[in-house]
């Protein structure tokens, strides 16, 4: 036997046809529709976002601040004044310092670079053989260079 009337479709149902005729139903008015259409029970809030991003309606939506419940009074204007410490980037130094940082960055970058280089070519030393006089001054300047990227000037 066929039935000829309507079947609810649950609860996922009624939120995706909400979410048809409103995109910006949040879960509060969601539930108030559910108990106005005379349905038991209660829509979690948990069901309705996941519908939500089902549909690529996701993000935050909210019910709103009430009208004239923000943070300045109507007589108070904006100064303009921000709160907190000022980053310590921000002052006379600061295109120095990061100049200064930069420099020393590709400095280091380049000193490991050569390090490395250092590395392979005594590895081939070693390989070729009989030649440990180069090995021990490679050795030395690879020395040299791990003092470098220290700080050491010397």
């Amino acid at each position: 036997m066929v039935a000829t009337g309507t079947q609810n479709q649950g609860k996922t149902q009624f939120i995706r046809e909400v979410l048809a005729r409103d995109p910006r139903a949040n879960a509060r008015k969601i539930c108030k529709a559910w108990e106005e259409e005379g349905y038991e029970g209660t829509i979690s809030q948990t069901l309705v976002n996941k519908q939500r991003s089902l549909l690529g309606l996701a993000g935050n939506i909210k019910g709103g601040r009430p009208k004239g419940s923000g943070v300045l009074a109507a007589n108070e204007a904006y100064t303009g004044k921000k709160r907190g410490r000022k980053p310590k980037s921000e002052g006379a130094n600061a295109s120095a310092t990061v100049e200064r940082r930069a420099a020393s960055g590709r400095r280091s970058s380049q000193l490991t670079q050569m390090e490395a280089e250092i590395d392979r070519l005594l590895f081939r030393v070693m390989d070729l053989g009989g030649l440990e006089t180069i090995e021990d001054s490679l050795r030395q300047a690879r020395r040299l260079l791990y003092k470098a990227l220290d700080g050491d000037p010397s």
